[in-house]
């Protein structure tokens, strides 16, 4: 009995070194640049476990959909090159799995949401196409942003939600935004907006048409591209923003509310760490992000020049100054 127990420990302790010692392949296929902390995370996540050998190559899109289809492609011929994919959010996961038809090398998400509306497994609990990883639950928070705008932002009774109806994230959480604002007594109308100067003069001209604030809802397009035009334009005419992540905040966002691209990615390599080690990717089970957080941007909210309220302060957990 001694024996069994004593050959079981060896053959762990050899296990574990097996798979510091060993160098890995991993793909990244990212959107855009505006996943990058999200693979921070992640790289500083497999460290933190002991996995320093990883060569990475990167697939990044550029922010556009063309550019992204053809790296999809690209990959799904290449996958077997590597002993794991990591993707920035569900829209690259999506485009993987259709472009592999069956993935034959695991996908770990570090953060993506409306997870089952892509497609992307039949249950979170038990994936089903070799695709696990981060639920961040961006679009299943939006009610919850909603009440939180509501309570800061008390007089404000007309937002603007900039959404893409291409996308299965943006439209499934502006659906939950529209039903939320009803319920706060707040009314959010949708927007698409094809470029940069369109987000502009819609900005510039939404306190004529009777819209006090902005509310961004989780897509690819925003986090990657509008979002450092939206902050920009916002603060120039003083119009409040709520993003979904806190580590917007230290961009300028006036309040977010969820959990930061660092943070995702650096779970996720704890998923990656069990399929690195051997566990099939149906028994690694999808993650919901731990510990959303509510933060503000002191600073912003002062040269914002908007009545809010001094209370919501007792809400916050993180304070940008």
């Amino acid at each position: 009995m001694r024996f069994l127990l004593v050959f079981a420990l060896v053959l762990s302790v050899l296990a574990c070194e097996s798979s510091q010692d060993r160098e890995y392949r991993i793909a990244v296929f990212i959107s855009g640049e505006g996943r990058m902390a999200k693979v921070k995370g992640f790289q500083d996540g497999l460290k933190d476990l002991g996995i320093d050998k990883v060569s990475y190559e990167f697939y990044e899109g550029n922010n556009t959909l063309g550019k992204m289809g053809e790296l999809a492609q690209e990959l799904a011929l290449r996958q077997e090159d590597y002993d794991l994919i990591v993707v920035g959010g569900s829209l690259e996961a999506y485009m993987v799995k259709t472009a592999s038809g069956k993935l034959k090398t695991p996908v770990v998400i570090l953060g993506g949401t409306s997870i089952l509306q892509w497609g992307l497994t039949e249950s979170l609990s038990k994936p089903s196409e070799n695709i696990t990883g981060v639920d961040n639950l961006n679009a299943e928070l939006m009610e919850k942003r909603v009440e939180l705008f509501s309570k800061m932002f008390p007089r404000i009774r007309k937002v603007l939600v900039f959404c893409n109806p291409q996308f299965e994230a943006s439209k499934n959480a502006t659906r939950i935004t529209i039903r939320a604002g009803r319920k706060f007594g707040i009314k959010v109308v949708p927007l698409n907006v094809r470029d940069v100067k369109e987000l502009e003069y819609i900005i510039s001209n939404m306190r004529t048409d009777g819209y006090d604030a902005i509310i961004i809802t989780p897509c690819f397009y925003t986090e990657n591209f509008l979002t450092t035009y939206i902050l920009h334009y916002a603060n120039f005419h003083q119009v409040p923003v709520f993003c979904h992540s806190p580590g917007l905040v230290k961009k300028g966002c006036h309040v977010a509310y969820g959990t930061s691209g660092y943070e995702q990615g650096f779970q996720a390599a704890h998923i990656a760490y069990k399929i690195l080690n051997g566990t099939p990717v149906q028994h690694v089970p999808f993650e919901r992000a731990y510990y959303p957080r509510l933060a503000v941007n002191e600073t912003a909210l002062t040269e914002l020049g908007v009545a809010y309220n001094r209370e919501f302060f007792t809400y916050v957990d993180e304070v940008v100054k």
